[in-house]
């Protein structure tokens, strides 16, 4: 069982006090230095973040990001910008920095939920999976750029820790709470698509719960307080009649808001990997979870859910254990080069096990005084190690590729000239320069891949009413040669993010 025996060694008070503080003030605090030191200062490439552009301007402008849309997620981030520190960029990124250290706290909390205690090993163990979450590569490296996945990760782990209190009864909700939770957990579904597999989790948690309990009613009223925080997709058609510059999909109608939605841009991509590799893919996805935990992490993480299967939260056990093999298998069918990001949530999940697994091992050596310090201190060692090894791979306070590619193709362009790009890694940083900070208000900034689609099209002519854009380019040419034939005298230049000259023009 995860409670103390009842031979131990107590520690001083003094001690307890200063594990409580490490593990509420302390661990967090060295998660936000460590994310402070490393963090992009602006629009970025780095950790697969070429998304920032977009996602900084769209929420500058009120804007619409790419699908699946992120309402929430947007509205949040506009909430930063206005905070008076630093610029747009910058104020951007710091959301993901403090939802990252949020995240974290949050594994921390759930530790003392499954324990049953918050004694000094208790503090100890929560502590340890607040900084092994926090400062594991893939949440580090997502916490330091402008993107989706650290305020993801905070709606995630705030479902699974809901759902631990419903399934272990350790803090009956008054039904505000139950209502706010549910609440909460629909606003997060404006922030990541993949945050519905846990709130799902967490509903059939209640379920369970409720029909145990004889109120099945509460089913009903936990699912119109979900769907009351989806809402939040009604910023989608409210904000694109507007025309902002970011507008993907345009929608304003049924069609628009579930194209946007429903990721229909992607869906080729989803669940796109052949069956026959199915199974190679998940074991890779299982080796990178591997590595965000490391040797420790992982044989602590094993013996704390080995541990739990003989306690009171053995039914928790099962279900975290279920949505750990569901993120690896969203991860692993999912055709694009990042999908590994899809599992921060398992990589929170085996964070809180080991602080579990670190419980169980204190508890074993309490009964030696020395043994529980000189664990700690060989843990914190550990740490310290990780953190440095992991610093390089994921340090972004470096990467200035796009700001000096998009301020070079905005100082070199000539007047009145259309900028066509051809890919997220061109027309991203140049949205946010363009967009957001309005420079070179003379320049029409084109993405070559949209034009094909009408929604774009129609966005284009009025962000700029002088530019002439037809319905489809000219019999056997390219859309950029159909816009310098009707629309003459104004150069056309391209840009290449990766080359040796960043814009060249006709």
């Amino acid at each position: 069982m995860f409670q103390a025996s009842k031979r131990r060694w107590v520690q001083p008070a003094a001690i307890d006090w200063l594990l409580a503080l490490a593990q509420s003030f302390v661990a967090p605090l060295v998660v936000l230095l460590a994310y402070l030191h490393t963090l992009a200062p602006g629009v970025t490439w780095a950790n697969d973040g070429a998304d920032s552009g977009d996602l900084i301007t769209a929420a500058a402008t009120l804007g619409i990001a790419h699908p699946t849309g992120y309402p929430t997620y947007l509205l949040l981030a506009r909430a930063f910008q206005l905070i008076p520190l630093g610029d747009i960029a910058w104020r951007t990124t710091m959301l993901s920095a403090v939802a990252g250290v949020l995240a974290a706290w949050l594994a921390g909390r759930a530790v003392y939920d499954i324990v049953g205690t918050e004694d000094w090993a208790a503090h100890a163990g929560a502590a340890s999976a607040t900084l092994l979450f926090g400062c594991s590569p893939l949440l580090w490296s997502q916490s330091v750029i402008a993107e989706v996945y650290s305020v993801n990760a905070v709606f995630v782990v705030l479902a699974l820790w809901l759902a631990l209190r419903v399934l272990v009864r350790t803090a009956p909700q008054s039904a505000w709470q139950q209502r706010g939770s549910a609440l909460l957990l629909g606003l997060g579904m404006g922030v990541h698509s993949t945050t519905a597999l846990m709130a799902a989790m967490w509903y059939i948690a209640c379920a369970i719960a409720d029909v145990r309990s004889g109120r099945r009613w509460l089913l009903v009223e936990r699912a119109l307080w979900c769907a009351t925080g989806l809402l939040v997709y009604m910023y989608l058609p409210v904000r694109a009649a507007a025309h902002p510059p970011i507008n993907w999909g345009a929608p304003r109608d049924l069609a628009g808001i579930w194209w946007v939605v429903s990721g229909a841009l992607y869906r080729p991509l989803m669940f796109g990997v052949p069956i026959d590799e199915i199974g190679v893919r998940s074991l890779l996805m299982a080796q990178r979870l591997y590595q965000q935990v490391g040797l420790v992490g992982g044989v602590l993480s094993i013996l704390g859910l080995l541990h739990s299967w003989r306690s009171r939260i053995s039914v928790f056990s099962w279900f975290s254990l279920s949505a750990v093999l569901l993120y690896l298998l969203v991860a692993a069918s999912y055709r694009t080069t990042d999908a590994y990001m899809y599992i921060i949530p398992g990589v929170a999940i085996a964070a809180i096990w080991a602080g579990c697994g670190l419980v169980v091992v204190l508890r074993w050596f309490q009964r030696w005084p020395a043994a529980p310090t000189l664990a700690l201190f060989v843990l914190l060692g550990w740490f310290a190690w990780r953190a440095a090894s992991t610093l390089p791979a994921v340090d972004a306070s470096a990467d200035r590729r796009a700001i000096v590619f998009a301020t070079q193709v905005l100082k070199t362009a000539p007047p009145h000239a259309l900028i066509v790009t051809s890919s997220d890694l061109d027309a991203f940083p140049l949205w946010y320069y363009h967009y957001a900070l309005k420079t070179r208000p003379d320049l029409v900034v084109l993405v070559d891949p949209l034009l094909e689609f009408a929604w774009y099209r129609d966005n284009l002519r009025a962000l700029y009413p002088a530019l002439v854009l037809a319905e489809a380019p000219a019999a056997d040419a390219s859309w950029a040669d159909t816009l310098v034939r009707d629309n003459p005298g104004l150069p056309l230049c391209r840009t290449d993010p990766e080359g040796p000259v960043a814009l060249a023009c006709d």
